[in-house]
């Protein structure tokens, strides 16, 4: 069975636990263009917005997340759990319920990720397609 999850807003308080779960997803990945500072102001600016969620499963926060949604599609800016929780179904029982919304929605679902993530074989099995790359990123679509 899937783990279940719920979401709660996030906000500027939750840095403290959103900046380590991200360095340690995405600096192995940037190594050569890795700027902290950029960084942090990636991770302050998702915070900031509406779109960001503390993903929480077994009634503790698990990872975090970021989207931003119009009138034709929904994107996943940002997808980061703990260590402790990958490889154990919670990513894709994450996905798969954005996949149900976004076609009860009749929207399209897209994430950006690194080229080089390992997320990406995750998303590839869920039948996420890539459809772009722009310098370092990938853009995939289901």
């Amino acid at each position: 069975m899937a783990p279940s999850f719920e979401l709660r807003p996030a906000g500027k308080a939750d840095f403290e636990f959103c900046w380590p779960i991200y360095c340690e997803g995405l600096q192995p990945l940037m190594t050569a263009d890795w700027r902290e500072p950029d960084q942090r102001r990636i991770v302050e600016r998702a915070l900031a917005d509406a779109g960001s969620s503390i993903l929480r499963s077994e009634k503790s926060d698990a990872g975090w997340l970021h989207m931003t949604e119009n009138s034709q599609i929904i994107l996943l800016k940002q997808l980061h759990l703990l260590p402790a929780v990958r490889n154990r179904g919670l990513g894709t029982s994450f996905l798969g319920w954005m996949k149900d919304r976004a076609e009860r929605k009749r929207k399209d679902l897209n994430a950006e990720l690194p080229t080089n993530s390992p997320a990406r074989h995750l998303l590839e099995r869920m039948g996420f397609k890539a459809v772009s790359t722009a310098g370092a990123t990938l853009t995939m679509r289901y």
